[in-house]
């Protein structure tokens, strides 16, 4: 591992790497939505069978975020990335060449791996690296990662020359990220290491240093983990069928084809990367999450559930691109509520359960719910009408959690100042 002299240099490079690690899960995921009927096609799938594909990197981590969270915890996070690393590249390198339903699957399952480890852990790293005024915008940045990847995977899939050429260049990006990470993967400063080892040996020779079962107490019988989690479900679960088959909707409900079809499926993508930068300035010059977070669920529920129906042309377009900016936004505030609202000794852990509750909204909801409930993968109306339906209460979820709006402001050099936001931080 290198480490750099200029600490600075250092924490873009590790924020690129969080970005670049959660990019490779949802540019492969989407890839498939960018080419949903090709691919159907050529596998001779059905619907069902896509969408339990297209799902099938968000599966594992229902079973494993929670463990990851708390392991992280407890050792770190350097090793087990590179490990996830390995498997992302194994799997994107063999759904090349494995076509049948049942290794799709597998493979794509190998892929949620990198992408889960570094979502548990994304908000504990950046937190090691940006002080708490700027930790909402560097995650913020990282956040983008969902909307860019599902840009080009949607976007440039289309117009990509076959399924194998798509294929082979998401393989080929997971490798240069584990090369990346394996140089310069580091998850916090030397100034933040010495004092949180100082930290750990004082409560260590005091005898209250916490174990992992502690950790875990503290964190689930406060509410706040909770209501984070059910929100991460039920926005989840209302973005995923809204990426997953706008682009069938748009080619088999509207007549369009696959390349416009895309085109206006990347008008969600990109309102998400642009929302999840823009918001957190929003939110600090206003010093509240609240009103943000209600008027974003609003405006995503209405663009999931009429976007499809739209007047083809920029109307379409704009109102694909406000929904996008909504739903960016609020994914962005619950993928940084975890370190605000627990602080980086039990971010990870409470990340961890987070995760488990954004995957199964991405993926049991849309396979064993969502298209049940809709009456099929190839009933758009109910698809996003479920959708809509799905935004609305997570944002009544978030609605409900302490505001961190003021968080975002920059400490004072007053320290008794200092103390009493540190206290006011505590009892939250």
């Amino acid at each position: 591992m290198i480490t750099l002299k200029n600490k600075n240099v250092q924490a873009i490079i590790v924020l690129f790497c969080v970005w670049l690690a959660c990019f490779i899960g949802s540019y492969a995921q989407n890839q498939l939505a960018g080419m949903s009927v090709a691919y159907m096609a050529q596998y001779g799938f059905t619907p069902e069978q896509y969408a339990g594909v297209y799902s099938a990197s968000q599966f594992i981590g229902i079973f494993f975020a929670f463990f990851v969270g708390i392991i992280s915890d407890k050792i770190g996070t350097r090793k087990i990335i590179l490990i996830a690393a390995v498997l992302a590249v194994i799997g994107l390198v063999g759904r090349i060449f494995l076509p049948s339903y049942e290794m799709q699957y597998f493979c794509n399952v190998l892929v949620g791996f990198v992408a889960l480890f570094m979502a548990v852990n994304r908000a504990k790293i950046l937190g090691g690296w940006f002080p708490p005024a700027t930790i909402a915008m560097a995650v913020g940045i990282a956040a983008t990662t969902t909307p860019v990847a599902n840009t080009l995977g949607v976007g440039l899939t289309a117009m990509m020359p076959s399924i194998t050429v798509a294929f082979t260049i998401s393989a080929v990006v997971a490798i240069v990220f584990f090369v990346v990470w394996l140089l310069f993967g580091k998850e916090k400063s030397t100034e933040i290491a010495a004092a949180e080892a100082a930290a750990e040996a004082d409560a260590i020779a005091n005898g209250s240093k916490k174990s992992v079962i502690a950790l875990v107490v503290d964190v689930a019988k406060k509410p706040w983990v909770w209501i984070i989690s059910a929100g991460a479900l039920f926005v989840m679960a209302g973005q995923v069928p809204l990426m997953a088959f706008t682009n069938a909707a748009l080619i088999n409900a509207r007549g369009l084809d696959p390349i416009s079809a895309g085109g206006f499926a990347t008008a969600i993508t990109i309102g998400m990367g642009i929302g999840s930068v823009v918001t957190p300035f929003i939110v600090k010059l206003i010093k509240a999450y609240r009103p943000v977070i209600i008027v974003y669920a609003i405006l995503g529920a209405l663009g999931a559930y009429f976007g499809w129906q739209m007047p083809i042309g920029p109307v379409m377009y704009i109102v694909y691109f406000i929904c996008g900016w909504s739903l960016g936004s609020v994914l962005a505030m619950i993928f940084t509520f975890p370190v605000m609202v627990y602080g980086r000794e039990y971010a990870a852990t409470a990340g961890g359960i987070v995760q488990v509750f954004v995957l199964a909204g991405a993926s049991l909801m849309l396979t064993n719910v969502t298209i049940p409930l809709a009456g099929g993968g190839a009933n758009y109306t109910g698809l996003f009408t479920l959708a809509a339906i799905y935004v609305v209460l997570g944002g009544i979820c978030m609605f409900i959690l302490p505001d961190q709006g003021k968080k975002l402001i920059a400490p004072k050099d007053n320290k008794e100042e200092k103390k009493a936001e540190e206290a006011k931080s505590v009892k939250a």
